[in-house]
């Protein structure tokens, strides 16, 4: 009997002793109680922030402005006119520490224009980096959304202005559009293995686009993994799949040195090959007619690369590797 008490004795201890580590254990996890509702730094943004130092001295001087936010001053006030009301705070419970909506929007495009960190950008406005991403969020999708009717729908009418730009421009007639694909770096996602990893050797989000004659984006299709080639993008999208069955609104056959051709995009090698999709020869040996074929196919086709060297030069983030999750990285290049 004494043993089975003193069995039952160390039993208890040892039940005790580790429900005392457990409850430590507990109290360690909780959140440490702030020091302060809004820190120091953050609550000296109306008097010392970026806005409220140096924006009205870049505005004043329209170089410095352009300089630090790619685009003018005029330029700045008409995209603020269409974005306001989807910056302007729903409720305002704390109406003396509120962002106002031209420091959200002139903190993204700065982030977007020079591609710097985002907590530096969020300390030098004195913004928490944890609202930064949400304001990221928050502005993108206002430009998205104010910017998408700038963006033609397909039709006749518009598919005979971009032809009528390839053959003016660059003398190659019946051309709708040139395809091609582009990866933008981002930091590999938790937990997402190979899926992201593309042939280039960097993990990505693919962008497939297409653009006039003039370097203007006409659809855009943002977020397939970057394992993905530029043919599969292509396939999987609607678009791509509308543009492989014809089923948009392509313009009637127009003649073309005597001879009927319809109307169709050009690409590279990538692309598949199909009624609205003209890709080069890529035989040895080309005869005279095929070398120029090719020449006239590689300038038109030549206005999508121009377009992506645009894009990022204009918006330097896309240059660097986004250091964020897909989904926001998804909605910077969407806006940019």
């Amino acid at each position: 009997m004494s043993l089975l008490r003193n069995f039952r004795f160390i039993i208890n201890l040892v039940i005790a002793a580790s429900s005392v580590v457990l409850l430590k254990k507990r109290n360690q996890r909780k959140r440490k109680r702030a020091a302060h509702w809004v820190h120091p730094y953050l609550a000296e943004r109306k008097s010392k922030g970026r806005y409220a130092t140096d924006f009205d001295d870049m505005v004043s001087g329209e170089k410095f402005f352009k300089e630090n936010f790619h685009m003018s001053k005029n330029s700045f006030d008409q995209l603020f006119k269409l974005v306001e009301k989807d910056l302007a705070p729903k409720r305002n419970t704390r109406p003396k520490d509120g962002i106002p909506p031209k420091l959200k929007l002139g903190l993204v495009i700065e982030y977007l224009a020079s591609g710097g960190l985002q907590r530096h950008l969020a300390s030098c406005y004195r913004v928490s980096k944890q609202h930064m991403g949400s304001i990221i969020d928050q502005v993108c999708d206002a430009i998205c959304r104010a910017l998408s009717a700038y963006v033609a729908d397909p039709c006749q009418e518009s598919f005979l202005d971009v032809a009528n730009g390839f053959n003016s421009r660059w003398n190659f007639p019946n051309c709708i559009g040139a395809i091609d694909g582009k990866h933008v770096s981002i930091k590999a996602p938790p937990n997402a293995g190979s899926i992201f990893y593309n042939y280039k050797g960097f993990h990505s989000l693919a962008l497939m686009a297409i653009c006039d004659a003039s370097y203007r984006f006409t659809y855009l299709d943002v977020g397939a993994y970057g394992s993905e080639g530029d043919c599969n993008i292509f396939k999987e999208s609607k678009f791509g799949t509308d543009v492989l069955h014809d089923r948009l609104d392509f313009p009637e056959n127009a003649t073309v040195n005597g001879v009927k051709l319809p109307f169709f995009y050009v690409a590279d090698d990538a692309f598949p090959l199909c009624k609205r999709i003209i890709k080069p020869y890529s035989k040895k040996n080309l005869s005279a007619e095929e070398r120029i074929f090719n020449y006239r196919l590689s300038r038109a086709r030549r206005c999508i690369e121009n377009a992506f060297g645009l894009l990022c030069s204009k918006w330097a983030c896309l240059k660097k590797t986004l250091y964020c999750s897909p989904d926001r990285a998804q909605k910077i290049i969407s806006a940019c």
